[in-house]
């Protein structure tokens, strides 16, 4: 008996240490599975990715309703293409990475030698980032200097053909500092604008007759006393036929010739209607007062012409406050060539005087006194 009561109690001492070991290994598995939220789900071009969390969202001042796959790492080529850890990856040439998933199905089809488009946001400012996996600047100057063969270069110092370095034209060079350097020349890696869809971005513009119009937005929508109620577009700027008309900057184009123009697609097929004719009616709304105008033309009046948003480079800074949506639904990125450095608008024939020390009007042009008259103070003005 006395041996049975000791086999017995072994047998249930060895029960009690499998529960607790058993015990205690799940409570490792289960630190460990909350160690590892957000520490990298999935890995792809150097960098490692993770659903957001509310601890991830709160440590990198995520705002509520972004959403996108949260960088924890990046090493090289993420990292050289400028990529870094915190950022909120929210499209892969302008296909969306919600998730994990969604990022996984992305990367699946993307060749990184052609070069990649990312949306990001870091510290709430929309970023637009070229994924690049080519040789790092410093094998490009080795292969330029033919280091490696210990051969004498022939790109140095004059001789050769004068050619674009960076997508930047020979006289841009001279501006870096490089004149002296005909450098191999560098293919874009961005996504041409065609593939980057440019024709079906979103409509922020449209010409007609003179009018220019833009989609109505709640700051405008304030300044302009619009009605919540009204649903147009806003005439932002207008000249020739509609400024004859009697419609003015700051009206709501509601309807042409009966057609309802609630946004710029409704506004371009109204004017299609009457594309052949030589006048029509518009409606508009002027501080919630209804209005109808005549616009008569001497020719086929034709239809609106329309603009998305204004290329941008990679990396820029948004031109705008956040829209709530992937920057890439409105703008295409482009190096160079999407817009002019200096346009009319940029040139003043006769430049105003300013305060000795105010904050200069407009980018860095040289001397500011070699346009401008500078004042002591205001009250010289």
């Amino acid at each position: 008996m006395p041996d049975q009561l000791l086999i017995e109690y072994k047998r249930k001492n060895r029960q009690r240490f499998l529960l607790i070991f058993g015990i205690c290994v799940l409570g490792l598995f289960c630190i460990a599975a909350l160690l590892h939220i957000g520490a990298g789900d999935a890995e792809w071009g150097g960098m490692t990715v993770s659903n957001i969390t509310p601890s991830i969202a709160m440590e990198f001042n995520i705002p509520k309703d972004e959403k996108g796959v949260v960088v924890n790492w990046c090493e090289d080529p993420s990292y050289s293409s400028g990529l870094r850890g915190g950022d909120l990856l929210k499209a892969i040439n302008n296909k969306k990475v919600h998730s994990i998933a969604e990022f996984l199905k992305v990367t699946k089809a993307i060749n990184l030698e052609q070069g990649t488009l990312l949306d990001v946001l870091r510290n709430g400012q929309p970023l637009y980032i070229t994924l690049k996996d080519a040789p790092s600047a410093h094998e490009n100057f080795k292969k330029l200097l033919d280091i490696n063969s210990g051969a004498p270069s022939t790109n140095l110092h004059g001789g050769g053909q004068q050619i674009a370095f960076g997508n930047q034209l020979p006289a841009e060079i001279a501006e870096t500092g490089a004149a002296n350097l005909d450098m191999a020349p560098v293919a874009s890696q961005l996504p041409s604008p065609k593939e980057q869809g440019a024709a079906h971005k979103e409509l922020v513009e449209g010409h007609w007759l003179g009018m220019e119009t833009i989609p109505l937005v709640p700051e405008l929508a304030k300044e302009f006393n619009i009605p919540p109620d009204i649903k147009g577009i806003l005439v932002d700027e207008i000249s020739l036929e509609s400024a004859e008309s009697g419609v003015l900057a700051g009206d709501m184009v509601v309807a042409v010739d009966g057609f309802a123009t609630p946004d710029l697609y409704a506004f371009t097929e109204a004017t299609r209607r009457v594309r052949n004719r030589t006048n029509a009616k518009i409606l508009v709304s002027r501080r919630g007062q209804l209005l109808e105008y005549t616009i008569s033309s001497t020719r086929p009046m034709g239809f609106s012409q329309n603009e998305s948003a204004q290329p941008i480079k990679p990396g820029a800074i948004s031109p705008h406050r956040s829209r709530g949506k992937a920057c890439t639904e409105c703008h295409i990125i482009m190096e160079t060539g999407g817009q002019l450095p200096i346009d009319a608008g940029d040139i003043l024939p006769n430049p105003p005087p300013i305060i000795k020390g105010a904050i200069a009007p407009h980018e860095d042009r040289g001397k500011c006194n070699s346009c401008h008259v500078i004042l002591k103070d205001v009250a010289q003005l």
